[in-house]
Parts: C-alpha cells; structure tokens; sequence
C-alpha cells in the first residue's frame, strides 16, 4: 500500500489517509470516494465520514477493528483508480444584483466584466472534495484559478438560503440562513438540505456539480 495509510483512531475508528501523494496522484480522490462507497454499503459501520484527503470509518463493534483494518488494506489495493462513477447534478443560478451581494466587487477585485465572472464559474465542472461546516453544505474543488479568493476579513451575521458563493480554491452552496465569510456570486432555488427526505443531502462526496446561469 504504497500510496495511503491506515491507522487506528481510539478504539472503533479507521482512517484512511493519502494526503502524501494527491499532489502528485489526484486520481487518489477517485479511489476514495469508491472506498467509501463500499464501506457504505457495509452494516459494520456507524459512520463513514470523509474529508479532504482522508476517510474515517466508526466501527460498531471494536472488537473487530484489526481485522476490518485489514480488510480495508485489502480492498483497497484492489480498487481501480478510475472504478467510482460520478453522479452529475445540474444548479441553475441567479448570479448577481438582489442574488450575489458581492458579485460587482468580485467582478471589480478580479478585474474581470460581469459576463467573464459569469463565464468562469459556469466553465468547468466541480466535485463535492468533502462536507462541512453545515448540513448538506459540499465543498466543491475545480475553482478556475482567476477565481480564487481568500475569504473575507469580516464574515456576515447573515448569508441567505442557496447562495453561491466562492473561497480559496472552493466554491459551494449555502443549504440554508447561516453566517459565512465567503463572497457572494447568486442564489439558487435548489434545495440542498431537507430532513424530510430520504437523501437528506443533495449533494455526496465525489459527486459532480455543473453550475448553469438561469435564463431570465
């Protein structure tokens, strides 16, 4: 297993880690996200929680940890780099004016017109890296570089529900009303978080995000 490693984590949990090769193997990220498809459909588990690099899996019984430890190394050396399909989701937005608060001054700071800003973020596709921060809110990689950002000096008492929204190397989606410090490019009327339904998240890691400018 030369490109991950895998370490106990108190009594119940494992990670999964290969934060030392994705700069120079980021098809790694694939592979984990197959990982943790697996575990997923395995009822060992309480939880599997991945992050930037890694994946962290809570065992039910820790009686059994070394042996899943195992069993982990050993899936892992016999999955493809290119064996995790992507789901695609298509999100309109509304970018700017009433819809993106700091659209204008993105625009102004980036020294870009409003049909460039508009052009660069809808260019590429992104995929969920990890979930953070607030239910259902996916932080989503592949920002072309003229869009990077570092987030604000003071963050806002108030980001409104679907706002699109760019930081560092991220852009994501607010899934409801919370406070944030990242700029504000539109809104969309997707809903990302309901515990209602049975998804609960729209978005999952791996998962590919296209965003699409709403036609007026």
């Amino acid at each position: 297993m030369t490109n991950v490693s895998c370490y106990l984590l108190g009594e119940r949990a494992i990670v999964i880690d290969v934060a030392c090769h994705i700069a120079t193997q980021p098809k790694l990220n694939q592979k984990l996200f197959a990982l943790k498809k697996w575990l997923d459909s395995s009822d060992a588990f309480i939880d599997v929680v991945p992050a930037m690099s890694s994946i962290t899996a809570y065992l039910i019984n820790p009686e059994k940890i070394k042996q899943w430890q195992q069993v982990i190394v050993e899936k892992w050396n016999d999955l493809e780099m290119d064996s995790f399909e992507s789901k695609l989701h298509h999100i309109s937005v509304n970018y700017g004016g009433e819809f993106g608060q700091d659209f204008g001054d993105v625009a102004n700071r980036l020294a870009l017109t409003h049909e460039q800003l508009i052009r660069l973020h809808t260019s590429v596709d992104y995929q969920v890296q990890f979930m953070g921060f607030l239910p259902g809110f996916a932080y989503l990689s592949g920002l072309p570089a003229q869009l990077h950002l570092p987030r604000k000096s003071t963050p806002i008492t108030h980001v409104p529900k679907g706002s699109i929204a760019i930081a560092d190397s991220y852009t994501a989606v607010y899934p409801c009303g919370s406070p944030g410090g990242w700029h504000l490019l539109g809104q969309t009327d997707s809903t990302l978080f309901d515990a209602e339904s049975e998804s609960v998240c729209l978005l999952q890691p791996g998962d590919t995000v296209r965003f699409v400018e709403k036609s007026c």
